[in-house]
């Protein structure tokens, strides 16, 4: 990240669209799975298949799809700290960022997640999976980690862990 450019406005980062569709292709795929293995039930009539038909059309393709159409940016990082769909943090209030991958990355591709400290306890501020961003998690990370340290004057630390489920 050039944190010349980010003096003068703000750095935007989008959806990751490859990814995204990617996704899209992998439910779409289990979705149709679904369907013929239901559709081979002897005792489900025509009306019950429309049902299961209309329901995983909805749940695996509109519903991922949906998130093709995000033309605003997702992710802003600017002189005052980072926004993340509209919600706001500074950099002064982040304490910590942590990547978060699954051990089988098949339907997620692993996480960022930024936390804050309330009253004493590490809270979770941000879950930015990997789909928000155009960038790589490790990428944007770092991007972080500069801009903090730049212009929120702090430190951040960054811890990479490896979770069963996500």
């Amino acid at each position: 990240m050039d944190l010349e450019k980010l003096e003068q406005s703000t750095y935007k980062i989008f959806v990751n669209r490859r990814l995204i569709f990617s996704n899209l292709c992998l439910w779409a795929a289990l979705g149709i799975l679904i369907f013929l293995a239901f559709s081979h039930i002897r005792g489900i009539n025509d009306m019950e298949k429309w049902i299961l038909g209309i329901f995983l059309m909805g749940t695996c393709v509109i519903r991922p799809g949906a998130q093709l159409l995000n033309v605003m940016p997702t992710i802003e990082l600017s002189e005052k700290g980072v926004s993340y769909r509209g919600d706001f943090e500074s950099y002064e209030a982040i304490t910590a960022l942590e990547i978060v991958q699954p051990r089988m990355p098949l339907f997620t591709q692993g996480r960022l997640v930024l936390y804050t400290e309330i009253a004493g306890k590490q809270e979770v501020a941000f879950d930015i999976w990997a789909m928000d961003s155009a960038d790589s998690l490790e990428n944007l990370q770092d991007s972080i980690i500069q801009a903090a340290a730049r212009f929120g004057g702090t430190e951040l630390r960054a811890t990479h862990l490896h979770h069963v489920s996500l």
